[in-house]
């Protein structure tokens, strides 16, 4: 007796893998990494278009934070202060500049010539003299040089005026250059030429040879 027998199925051959291509894990993360930027690009294009429009048109600009003192955010001033130079000294009263404490005296305008004590020798102004009478102490440690060159008329416009050495000469001023030990006091006699009619504003004093700032006088009342 014979039997028939099926012959065996084909072999199952498992179909290979393409190279390069994505593992399902990966096609995953892929997705959401793109999802993340398209959100990100919205919401920064949300943000924008509230910043640059407003009902309106009107443009919007950001708030400033408040400051953690109540201020307004605006920058101290330096030393404090709103800013501004000090008043200037009156006459009579005594201000320093560096080792020397001035004081003026009295101011006459109008001078039209100075002499020496013979009476043969005249100095005469372009314009016309303002002479300044000046108390000058050393309130320093070291003896210092007062120097009449060294001194500085100004006027309502700003014009700086220099002394004038040869008129001071003539008239003997003592102010011309005067050292003045510690201690001591010295009066002189400052004389400008300026011009007829002009308006005197201040007066800066200094020493001879000094960094620090003029003391100042103001002579707009005279």
């Amino acid at each position: 007796m014979s039997y028939n027998v099926p012959p065996p199925p084909p072999p199952i051959h498992s179909r290979p893998q393409r190279s390069g291509g994505l593992t399902t894990g990966s096609k995953i993360g892929l997705g959401c990494g793109i999802a993340a930027i398209v959100g990100f690009v919205l919401l920064v294009g949300g943000c924008t278009a509230v910043i640059v429009a407003a009902p309106g048109g009107d443009a919007v600009e950001p708030k400033t934070p408040p400051q953690a003192d109540g201020g307004t955010g605006a920058e101290p001033t330096e030393g404090g202060s709103s800013g501004g130079d000090d008043e200037p000294a009156a006459l009579g009263d005594a201000v320093e500049s560096g080792a020397f404490s001035f004081t003026v005296t009295d101011v006459q305008t109008g001078v039209m010539e100075v002499t020496d004590e013979s009476g043969f020798l005249t100095e005469t102004p372009d314009g016309q003299y303002v002479v300044v009478s000046v108390t000058v102490q050393n309130v320093g440690d070291e003896a210092g040089y007062f120097d009449s060159g060294s001194q500085t008329l100004v006027d309502v416009e700003g014009k700086e005026y220099s002394t004038d050495t040869a008129a001071e000469i003539t008239g003997g001023a003592e102010s011309f250059l005067n050292e003045i030990n510690p201690g001591n006091t010295v009066d002189g006699e400052l004389v400008f030429d300026v011009p007829q009619g002009v308006q005197l504003d201040t007066l800066e004093l200094r020493g001879f040879v000094s960094f620090d700032d003029s003391a100042v006088v103001d002579l707009s009342g005279v």
